[in-house]
């Protein structure tokens, strides 16, 4: 299995422990994600400020996703799955995003390791975001 795949299980069972729906990767929320994650890393500050001063709800309206409802959660420094469901469980705004029982996409985004990367933490990027109904 995949780290992303991982995530998005543990997201799930935190959900499934409050009778929630699980939530469904989306591609636009993963592009959207995975992009803010890379410009985190980039410039090595955690931050819901995208490159060009956007806000985490106008990256996902720009991925073409419309959505009635939307959030964002960032975190560094998790090594793994369990790691980052567990810090954002903990923090009460980001675990009553996860538990929103409005949203039903999930994107998450990862920065990659490399070689030159190497010591230096991931940061994680989650977009949580329901569609407008038509």
């Amino acid at each position: 299995m995949s780290l992303i795949s991982d995530v998005i299980d543990c997201l799930n069972a935190e959900r499934g422990k409050e009778n929630l729906p699980p939530l469904t990767a989306n591609d636009q929320l993963m592009q959207t994600a995975q992009q803010h994650a890379e410009f985190m890393a980039r410039k090595q500050a955690l931050s819901h400020t995208g490159e060009d001063g956007s806000t985490f709800d106008e990256r996902i309206r720009d991925s073409g996703y419309i959505f009635s409802t939307a959030a964002e959660n960032v975190a560094l420094g998790a090594v793994d799955a369990a790691g980052v469901v567990n810090m954002w469980m903990k923090s009460p705004p980001h675990r009553a995003n996860i538990l929103n029982r409005q949203v039903v996409d999930v994107g998450l985004g990862i920065s990659p390791q490399t070689p030159e990367s190497a010591g230096i933490l991931r940061y994680w990027s989650l977009s949580l975001a329901a569609p407008l109904a038509t």
